[in-house]
């Protein structure tokens, strides 16, 4: 509806053009002392608003008047060519904003614009400027290498998914395409004392009634892909540190070796049992834990991480990672690492998948070093340490990796006695990150690894 004015008001209208006619284009002081630039402009038809640094960069500062410049006269296009005009007043609004983290400029321009039908159009555009190379950059430049980068995108996902709610539920295919590892899903970014905080326009991950969809990636889960000068290496440590004990692998270097895997864990009474007699062989193992059970056991996985063990994943629930979606799988895996280092102040790099399954997908998922076995005596399922070390020592061979479970006594019996018989046979007892040391292979992400044979 047209707004009609009175004669006071027409006057009050001039009035206000003239302020605004004279203060357009002046430059104002902000209370944080930086030059800022404020344009206004009000008629019947529509109203203006631009605010925006006067930024010394000039490179910077051209692409800044570049967009306001490419915005408003869009703006003001639609606004002439209208013949909505007696029926509604237009509106736009230009806001810029700045802020620097190590070395790096950060600028934000939002545009919102009303010029007709159900709600305002919105337009958004990020800058990022490293001072030290005097460059534009995007979001790949600080990672590693594009693995890296994709990683991080398998993180955003997650995050995203995890906001789901009563008020919020998104589709798992649109968030999968609105954070696929293209670079123009990752326009607007910025990394806070927090983490890496990354914003979604509307429409992006979900649909406009929900907004813009925020999420901050913690550096806890970014630091090992991110180059080192942009890493917060402060959030890495959730407890103190303490070092393991660490063996002389020349010891083994022309021995048979065999990895013992333990599965299901920690359980306190048989992982004790099992760590007070490993010396007996000079035996290291190694635990595929489960995020679910460590809390109720960390002293024993403290005590057999210090004692020099390997610790690895099992998941938190022990559920087939190949019948859950992206979203559970990362969970599974992701809550486990966090649970693991609680305890040990690291995050594991080992995961062997329950039932062994895990898809080529769901290793990227999860960029694990997998672990699987050659040599399995179905302990569970027999429970007799005689017939589960009589197993071990048939099967036996160099580069074996042997599984049972620690949460059976019976298992633990049968691994040790197993071990007394095959040091006879010139076999040393390591741990999974020791046979690969010693067999020289370089644990990928992508391979499962049964055995480690010369």
């Amino acid at each position: 509806m047209k707004r009609k004015l009175n004669k006071r008001g027409k006057i009050a209208l001039l009035t206000l053009s003239l302020i605004i006619f004279f203060s357009a284009s002046l430059v104002f002081i902000s209370a944080d002392n930086k030059e800022e630039k404020h344009i206004l402009e009000s008629t019947d038809h529509y109203d203006l608003k631009i605010d925006y640094p006067n930024f010394k960069n000039k490179k910077i500062k051209e692409k800044v008047e570049e967009y306001i410049n490419n915005q408003q006269q869009e703006f003001m296009k639609i606004v002439k060519k209208s013949e909505d005009l007696e029926h509604s007043k237009y509106d736009f609004n230009l806001n810029v904003t700045s802020s620097e983290r190590k070395g790096i400029t950060y600028v934000n321009m939002l545009t919102y614009s009303y010029t007709g039908g159900a709600h305002y159009i919105r337009d958004d555009e990020s800058l990022y400027w490293d001072n030290e190379t005097k460059e534009f950059v995007d979001l790949k430049y600080f990672f590693q290498d594009e693995d890296s980068f994709k990683q991080m995108t398998n993180l955003a996902y997650y995050y995203v998914m995890q906001l789901n709610n009563e008020d919020k539920q998104f589709d798992e295919l649109w968030v999968k395409r609105g954070t696929a590892p293209t670079i123009d899903n990752y326009r607007h970014f910025k990394f806070t004392d927090d983490g890496l905080e990354i914003m979604f326009p509307p429409y992006q991950v979900s649909s406009w009634a929900d907004g813009e969809v925020n999420i901050v990636i913690p550096y806890e889960d970014i630091n090992k892909y991110l180059k080192e000068q942009y890493r917060d290496t402060t959030k890495d440590e959730t407890v103190a540190k303490e070092v393991p004990n660490i063996r002389d692998l020349s010891q083994f270097k022309d021995k048979k070796l065999i990895a013992f895997t333990f599965d299901d864990g920690p359980s306190t009474s048989n992982t004790n049992y099992l760590l007070d007699n490993l010396d007996k062989y000079n035996a290291r193992v190694t635990f595929f834990v489960l995020g679910s059970r460590v809390d109720n056991n960390q002293d024993v996985l403290k005590r057999a991480y210090l004692q020099g063990n390997d610790i690895g994943s099992h998941t938190y629930n022990h559920r087939n990672l190949n019948l859950l979606d992206d979203v559970n799988i990362i969970d599974e895996v992701k809550r486990t690492n966090e649970k693991i280092k609680e305890v040990i102040g690291v995050s594991p790099t080992l995961l062997r998948p329950p039932y062994g399954n895990l898809t080529s997908h769901g290793k990227e998922l999860a960029n694990m070093h997998v672990i699987l076995w050659n040599i399995d005596p179905l302990d569970w399922k027999y429970k007799n340490k005689n017939r589960i070390t009589n197993e071990i020592i048939e099967h036996a061979h160099d580069g074996a990796i042997v599984l049972v479970h620690d949460i059976y006594k019976s298992s633990v019996e049968g691994a040790l006695l197993a071990m007394e018989e095959l040091e006879k046979e010139g076999y040393a007892f390591v741990t999974i990150t020791e046979m690969a040391e010693l067999r020289g292979i370089d644990l990928d992400y992508q391979t499962s690894y049964f055995s480690m044979k010369k």
